[in-house]
């Protein structure tokens, strides 16, 4: 148990853990709230059902630009702000809902704007979490976090009905609004240390641009949004499916329902505080842990739902199959973690989140039709036996979570080109130019090895790469690559990682020389062709050295 609740031992982790099971179930209160509040609103079942697509619109139309405000802006003031907001409006709710002045469409629009402060405070929270834990906790610190929301998800939603039958509605948006403050007040004593940088803040739609731009241009991070993708589908089954299965196959009512998401959610706990720690502790190879896992959720959730005959035989396989979910969901969060530098991660998680979504939603729609036509449990046994074929078929692609343990990550910046210049920062477009001697034998060596050079030049910036050979000169190869602004050249530099220096320095042995392969900046004047001379040389509106260098 110590090794797994080894992140606990750092105060603001631990304080931020405390706080996050507080808010976590105010959440869930207040999604039985809205829930049971629209029942008695309307009689409709398609309002009803439309909370859930208000809570998740929000996630589908802003989770880039989220991500990009996470890393644009410092990060502890975007999780005070989006705090604040969900305080603001599940107050607000409190008090429509409190006065009888509610209606359908309130509830609808209030519960879009409050998940409009989720989907913009999950990347900076999950974004933190490296900066509060070494890199040796940071697997067991997202499975604590995966086991507060699921011990909140088991503990929420009974105390929240309890209230709303009560007192009602109201006060389980009050205390929602409530549960918020734990989060602002250890978020307000927090001290962040900000990375210092010389460069203007990025703006957020550029920042969209680069975002996109490196998960375009990012192998590692593919690789675990497919194999995401490929579990969650499966998965969604699960949630979508299991009131229906309680009910129909199971025999069981409301509280039996209840008691099989409690055995689920028991077991995510015990796997990820039990479990993940000693599989570890003993170097399991991450894609054997998350074989296991989901295998075990496989068999011990989808398949004992599908075919137990009644729930008390059932429960067991629920809470195997908890811990399976927990391990495969903790796993490939973590993994996601792993692989994204500091520059990018707020970006690249909520890219994550927006796959997870996606998976939820089209799993969710594909096995319930499949269950219409052909009966519960045929779906669940169907997702049961694709999620061990997807990840089978995915191993076997060389899809595998080890390829990318162990990447590393630290920065490693260059100081920057031209540091006496005047340039201003939006001067640009840049061309930078770098000529390598290549001896003849080992020219096609080297153009494979500038195939990755080009993914790194275009994930960090670049908007166009080519590497050209002389055909006066057999040993001369010329690589190109252009960026948008002298600022964007710069932001090369710091967005460099260490990863990125080994994969250089295999493209700098090749080289034949004396010096380093020469470097040559050339700057763009947007069309002013007809500067005056004491301009050009104020601005340095072109200018061209060449000289060794190792920060391109």
């Amino acid at each position: 148990m110590g090794t797994s609740l080894a992140p606990l031992r750092h105060p603001v982790f631990r304080r931020l853990w405390g706080a996050n099971v507080v808010s976590n179930l105010g959440f869930w209160m207040q999604q039985v709230a809205a829930g049971w509040l629209m029942t008695e609103l309307t009689g409709s079942p398609a309002l009803v059902a439309l909370l859930a697509t208000a809570a998740a619109l929000p996630v589908f139309l802003l989770a880039l630009p989220a991500g990009a405000l996470a890393d644009v802006v410092d990060r502890r003031r975007l999780i005070i702000a989006t705090q604040t907001w969900q305080i603001a409006v599940s107050g607000t709710m409190a008090v429509l809902a409190l006065t009888d002045v509610m209606t359908p469409g309130l509830l609808l629009a209030g519960t879009a704007l409050y998940g409009l402060g989720s989907t913009l405070g999950m990347p900076p929270q999950s974004a933190i979490v490296p900066e509060l834990v070494p890199r040796e906790d940071l697997p067991q610190a997202i499975a604590l976090n995966a086991v507060a929301f699921t011990v909140a998800q088991a503990l929420g939603p009974a105390i929240g009905g309890v209230l709303v039958a009560t007192a009602g509605a109201g006060w389980a948006f009050a205390a929602n609004a409530v549960s918020f403050l734990a989060v602002v007040a250890v978020v307000v004593a927090w001290r962040r240390e900000t990375p210092e940088s010389h460069l203007p803040p990025e703006h957020v739609w550029g920042a969209v641009r680069a975002g996109a731009r490196y998960v375009r241009h990012a192998p590692p991070l593919q690789l675990v949004l497919a194999r995401q993708l490929l579990h969650v589908f499966c998965f969604a089954a699960f949630p979508a499916l299991l009131a229906v299965a309680v009910r129909d196959d199971l025999g069981a009512g409301a509280s039996g329902y209840g008691l099989a998401f409690g055995a689920f959610g028991v077991g995510g706990v015990l796997g990820a505080l039990l479990v993940v720690p000693r599989l570890r502790a003993r170097a399991v190879p991450i894609d054997a842990i998350v074989a296991g896992a989901t295998v075990l959720f496989a068999a011990g959730a989808l398949g004992t739902v599908a075919l137990a005959p009644s729930l008390p035989v059932a429960l067991p396989g629920l809470v195997l199959g908890g811990a399976g979910s927990m391990i495969v969901l903790s796993s490939l969060q973590a993994a996601a973690q792993q692989v994204l530098p500091a520059w990018v991660r707020g970006r690249g998680l909520a890219v994550s989140q927006l796959v997870f979504q996606a998976g939820l939603a089209g799993g969710a729609v594909v096995w319930g039709q499949l269950a219409t036509a052909q009966g519960t449990p045929t779906a669940l046994v169907a997702a049961a036996v694709l999620v061990c074929v997807l990840l089978s078929g995915a191993l076997a692609a060389g899809l595998r979570l080890g390829s990318v343990e162990g990447l590393d990550l630290d920065p490693a910046p260059w100081p920057g080109a031209h540091q006496g210049a005047s340039i201003a920062p939006d001067d640009g477009p840049v061309l930078v130019t770098i000529e390598y001697r290549v001896a003849e034998d080992r020219a096609h060596e080297f153009l494979t090895e500038m195939r990755r050079v080009a993914r790194l030049r275009r994930r960090d910036g670049a908007i166009h790469w080519s590497v050209a050979s002389d055909l006066d000169d057999a040993m001369r190869h010329v690589e190109t690559f252009v960026v948008s602004s002298w600022a964007e050249h710069e932001r090369q530099g710091e967005r460099r990682v260490r990863a990125d220096l080994e994969q250089l320095e295999r493209v700098w042995s090749l080289h034949e020389g004396p010096d380093r392969p020469v470097v040559r900046h050339l700057l763009g004047h947007h069309g002013r062709l007809h500067l005056p001379r004491a301009h050009l040389a104020r601005r340095g509106a072109l200018r061209e050295r060449a000289r060794p260098s190792a920060h391109d």
